[in-house]
């Protein structure tokens, strides 16, 4: 008996140019964007030069970010910049966006319009998941860039769909990624495994975009191929205030009979704060278990809470304060645009003036601890998308991943602290408005 199509089966089908296709079968698709960063475009265009391939594929479909070293803190981070920016030249690649003109490539194209609903993309980093945000299919492909580059294609299994609806409203004090934190703790890894994971469900009724990009983005880490969200009115009205022309020609549902290898439905009124421990992403306990755990160092940014609301829910707890004399805090909106928006409702301003550290719009601490790193023996709470050894810089520093709130509340106790703690002090969020 033949059974209806998820949004990922229909997506990848079109790709390919076939009318159906079922999980675990092989395919060639064909991708409708795909995005590189940093100095990843200059290893992959070596390879390319090395194997005698003159012109890419599609110059048309390619966008090229710095965002994993906005400051080079070095002479051969320069050289790579420079290297970027000549090979954006040579191979005619017009949405090259170098710093200052973007920010992170998992956000900056939502943003500005470059993707649209029932999108194929292909990229090097792994976090492109995040565009299931408006209903795209973002799949990385790693060091096979430069063959997706060169030939507009790479085989790839169509991988199996889980289904996971949420219902109900978060509480004060509780923040989508301590949600998405939470699943991880009931969704085995096996589940995970090369899994599309979809969502849906009457809560993204009050659910923004911002809120989607976390969802789409932690999955990743427990070895999901990607995440993507059903696109409704809410994400169509958005689209249609991007600066650039978002079609809609391309959207896709799934089908009432779609098949799922596993389907979860979620209440996220049921959540409180979560906290990942070290040294895994799924390592996660109520904030109460690690309550108390001395830090030295937080960072709020990345591209699984660096968006606008997220600033905002750090700014709500750290206004009219100031951080604990033994942290240092880093603040990196994820894009340009955010960290204007966030200068004109003066969330920066709040986080200079708790004593917070302010980066340029990107990856910042996030990629590999290039800036405001960790030295031997120090402890992190940060926002940022992995927590194993030597994320941050010193192999022996502690990492411990939390939601904007609960990141803000802890730099200014200088321990780990629950984020409700401030509000049961009578300040409800929104009597806490900026």
């Amino acid at each position: 008996m033949d059974v209806g199509a998820t949004m990922a089966e229909k997506i990848l089908a079109r790709a390919c140019g076939k009318e159906k296709v079922t999980p675990g079968e092989i395919i060639y698709p064909f991708p409708d964007l795909i995005t590189v960063h940093d100095w990843y475009i200059t290893h992959a265009i070596k390879t390319l030069e090395e194997l005698g391939v003159e012109r890419i594929w599609d110059p048309s479909r390619v966008i090229v970010s710095t965002d994993h070293e906005v400051i080079a803190t070095s002479v051969q981070a320069a050289e790579r910049q420079k290297a970027a920016r000549k090979i954006a030249e040579k191979y005619n690649i017009s949405r090259f966006f170098d710093v200052g003109f973007g920010g992170l490539g998992h956000v900056f194209p939502v943003e500005k319009g470059f993707v649209e609903p029932g999108m194929f993309v292909l990229a090097y980093d792994t976090h492109v998941t995040n565009f299931g945000a408006v209903g795209a299919l973002g799949i990385p492909v790693i060091t096979e860039i430069a063959a997706v580059l060169a030939l507009g294609t790479v085989w790839i299994q169509v991988p199996k769909t889980i289904r996971i609806n949420l219902k109900g409203r978060l509480k004060p004090g509780v923040s989508i990624r301590d949600f998405s934190q939470w699943i991880l703790g009931r969704i085995s890894e096996d589940v995970f495994d090369y899994a599309i994971v979809e969502y849906g469900g009457e809560a993204f009724r009050h659910l923004g975009i911002d809120a989607r990009h976390t969802l789409c983005n932690i999955p990743i880490e427990m070895g999901a191929k990607s995440a993507l969200v059903e696109p409704d009115d809410f994400a169509k009205q958005y689209l249609k205030t991007r600066p650039n022309p978002v079609r809609l020609d391309w959207l896709v549902m799934p089908d009432p009979d779609a098949e799922y290898a596993e389907v979860y439905e979620f209440d996220l009124s049921e959540v409180e704060p979560q906290v990942a421990a070290p040294p895994r992403p799924d390592h996660v306990f109520p904030v109460s278990r690690c309550a108390g755990t001395k830090i030295d160092h937080a960072f709020i940014g990345s591209c699984a809470s660096g968006l606008l609301e997220d600033l905002r829910e750090a700014a709500r707890i750290l206004k009219n304060r100031t951080l604990h004399p033994g942290v240092r805090l880093f603040v990196t909106p994820a894009t340009q645009e955010i960290m204007r928006s966030a200068e004109e409702e003066g969330i920066i301003k709040i986080f200079v003036e708790a004593g917070a550290v302010i980066t340029p719009p990107g990856c910042g601490p996030c990629a590999g601890g290039k800036i405001g790193g960790l030295a031997a023996g120090e402890v992190s709470i940060n926002t940022g998308t992995r927590n194993d050894p030597g994320r941050l810089g010193a192999y022996d520093a502690q990492i411990y991943l939390a939601s904007p709130a609960t990141v803000a509340a802890s730099a200014i106790r200088g321990k780990i602290t629950d984020p409700r703690e401030f509000f049961n002090e009578g300040e409800a969020a929104d009597e806490m408005g900026l």
